[in-house]
């Protein structure tokens, strides 16, 4: 079996975009386990990589008319034959829909990861104008498709109310261990340092939420450390203004993006890692804090917060609220003070190991191929 992956970009790992890092780690996964795997990007700049990877990486000229695609593309795509499988990776693209109707006519078989898009909030935005492209476009892909995957329920809730005879199923995204001599660093620190990483968008990634909350752990509960913030976005100055409305600018930090191991150095300060999202597939970066054996508080809508209660990695916040938000800082800082907040960044890193190991999330998908046949 031939394993094609298509995506919007270059499945680089080493940029902020998920869904590229999850193709790059399930490619890379998967020709561990011994299988054919290519990966299809369109981009901009398909003649500028300097990617390394083990499989076989082709890269298309995105088309201005996004109707139209590439020639090059389009020759690749009739010279397929035999037993290929496609996982398309991304939802409300529709250079996608274009290439689906390709596949379906050369009675190739895809699966199709919208990753996150059918979560019940990001449906609401712009709603009107995803309604009628999901009946256009969208609707095409998910009766032509072999199984939709999804990363979470809060995924499967909304992809039942919007196409409710769909065959689905749940995988979630991995994440590599990241061998480390400095996992503890943060323990010799006297003072609590919450972070986040990711993009800098206030309302979906509920950053403003974290701020307030923050603001009421420092104020009202007389809590002592500092926030951190890495990742760039839209809502940076926004969100630094907020930092002095709230009077807490001197605690906050917004470091920009960083990569490799100035990015791991900065993690693993972290005491305690934040995802307070109103509207996820499955972020990378709390697995990728969970790896380092950082204790993580998610919401509800990251779809880890049942993995992480469970595996005693940290806590949940049920109601996602600032108040919620401030109260568990302040039982972080408590769990610190005690000395009693390795186990769990211990109790982290052994979920990762248990639960998303890329090699046992590449086979559940290996499964899920084979049934598309």
């Amino acid at each position: 079996m031939k394993i094609i992956h298509l995506v919007l970009g270059k499945a680089n790992p080493n940029r902020m975009n998920g869904v590229n890092k999850v193709v790059y780690n399930l490619a890379v996964s998967q020709v561990k386990l011994g299988y054919d795997v290519s990966v299809w990007g369109i981009t901009p700049t398909p003649q500028n990589t300097d990617i390394e990877s083990p499989f076989g990486l082709k890269l298309f000229k995105a088309s201005k008319s996004r109707v139209i695609i590439d020639r090059e593309l389009k020759s690749s795509l009739s010279e397929l034959s035999g037993d290929v499988v496609f996982h398309i990776h991304g939802g409300f693209i529709i250079e996608f829909y274009v290439i689906s109707r390709i596949l379906v006519k050369q009675n190739i078989s895809f699966v199709y990861t919208p990753h996150g898009s059918y979560n019940i909030v990001a449906m609401r935005k712009n709603g009107w104008i995803k309604k009628i492209y999901f009946a256009l476009f969208e609707r095409y892909l998910i009766k032509k498709t072999s199984r939709v995957h999804l990363i979470g329920e809060s995924e499967q809730e909304a992809l039942t109310s919007l196409f409710p005879k769909a065959e689905s199923v749940i995988i979630p995204n991995g994440q590599t261990f990241q061998q480390t001599d400095n996992k503890y660093k943060r323990l010799n620190s006297t003072l609590p340092i919450f972070g986040f990483m990711g993009r800098i968008t206030s309302h979906t990634k509920g950053l403003d939420l974290l701020l307030e909350g923050f603001a009421i752990y420092r104020k009202e509960l007389k809590g002592s450390g500092n926030l951190w913030l890495l990742g760039d976005g839209k809502d940076t100055v926004e969100l630094k203004q907020k930092c002095a409305d709230l009077g807490i600018e001197n605690h906050v930090v917004f470091h920009g993006s960083k990569f490799g191991d100035e990015k791991n150095e900065l993690l693993q300060e972290m005491t305690a890692f934040y995802h307070t999202s109103r509207n996820e597939g499955m972020p990378g970066a709390v697995l990728e804090a969970a790896s380092l054996g950082i204790p993580c508080v998610v919401s509800k809508a990251t779809n880890v917060m049942d993995y992480i209660v469970e595996n005693k990695a940290g806590w949940g916040l049920s109601e996602n609220t600032p108040e919620n938000i401030a109260i568990s800082m302040n039982c972080v800082r408590k769990k610190m003070k005690s000395n009693n907040l390795a186990t769990y960044g211990k109790n982290a890193i052994r979920m990762i190991k248990n639960e998303f190991d890329w090699l046992n999330i590449s086979k559940k998908h290996i499964n899920t191929y084979r049934l598309a046949q």
